[in-house]
């Protein structure tokens, strides 16, 4: 595959693939056939959209189960991953893909009924049965044996294709552990029943940082949606969101300028619109506005943005420089 070969094939079709969880809610997920994706990856992929097609409609979704994501993409069947996969060593190497930039730091953690649990003791040690479920063609089972070894406990891994699936066998009582990152998991549990009986213990099974995903094979298809990233990151550093884009954009000089209005001519060696950080900004706003929008104070889950904030406070989000 050429470079810019996956651009020009959006282009010529005015239309992006993107590949997506079998549905997640906070991530990616919709009611029913009929209605909208929504999520924090959904918003990701109409960055790269604006930024592209200069149309945050020109999206084709694709639910794809965890196993399939990365040959989805080998065989062109999209254009991007937007998975909330991990960014591990092998899958690079194995499945000739690339990791454009983190953005969401999180590790998988388990939920039990609190009548597996010993004194009502929230931790891995405590619980009574270990038959765990969990999702096929993620990191999970490995990290699970990994992490009972240490413990010198012995447990079950039953891996399911979708999180329905997964999440009807842990209701039912056929896995008595549901184990996933701790936002998704976090989306799993309001939606089962006496939510408030079910547990999220204190053991955190793994680190792990999560990017979008395209082949290897295009690296300036791997540039440009970089860069994409990066710019809702460095909004969110430069104090930029959706309610003052409009001003800063008239009045910006300096670093603000060059971030709101890059090269006309670099943005086409990429592909990308011109402004394209001032339009996807315009349009969706910065990383904590999709954060809180999607998985934080303003959604369902209101979840703690815990590591995935800017460097300056604290977090391990951070951008180079747009120069």
């Amino acid at each position: 595959m050429s470079a810019g070969a996956v651009i020009q094939r959006i282009k010529t079709h005015d239309v992006l693939n993107v590949g997506v969880s079998l549905g997640f809610i906070g991530l990616s997920f919709r009611e029913d056939h009929n209605s909208d994706w929504e999520g924090f990856d959904i918003d990701l992929a109409k960055a790269v959209a604006i930024a592209v097609l200069g149309n945050s409609e020109r999206i084709n979704f694709i639910p794809l189960q965890s196993g399939d994501r990365f040959q989805a993409l080998k065989e062109n069947i999209i254009d991007l991953g937007c998975f909330n996969a991990s960014i591990t060593f092998q899958r690079e190497i194995i499945h000739y893909v690339s990791f454009v930039h983190p953005m969401l730091f999180d590790g998988e953690i388990l939920m039990t009924h609190m009548d597996n649990l010993i004194n009502a003791v929230p931790e891995a040690k405590a619980t009574k049965k270990r038959c765990i479920a969990a999702m096929r063609g993620s990191t999970t089972q490995e990290n699970l044996e990994r992490y009972f070894g240490e413990l010198g406990l012995n447990c079950e891994v039953k891996l399911f294709e979708s999180p329905k699936h997964a999440r009807e066998a842990y209701q039912k009582g056929i896995c008595n552990i549901y184990c996933l990152d701790s936002y998704l998991l976090s989306g799993e549990r309001i939606q089962l029943e006496e939510k408030e009986k079910h547990i999220l213990l204190k053991d955190r099974i793994s680190l792990e940082a999560m990017s979008p995903t395209v082949s290897s094979y295009d690296p300036l298809w791997h540039s440009a949606v970089s860069w994409v990233m990066k710019s809702l990151v460095e909004a969110e550093n430069l104090g930029l969101n959706k309610h003052n884009i409009h001003e800063k954009y008239n009045i910006s000089t300096g670093y603000l300028n060059r971030f709101l209005k890059p090269s006309k001519e670099l943005c086409n060696k990429l592909g990308l619109q011109a402004e394209f950080t001032y339009k996807i900004i315009s349009e969706i706003g910065n990383y904590g506005e999709i954060f809180e929008r999607n998985l934080g104070k303003n959604s369902i889950l209101n979840q703690e943005r815990r590591k995935n904030k800017p460097w300056a406070e604290g977090g391990m989000l951070y951008s180079p420089l747009f120069i």
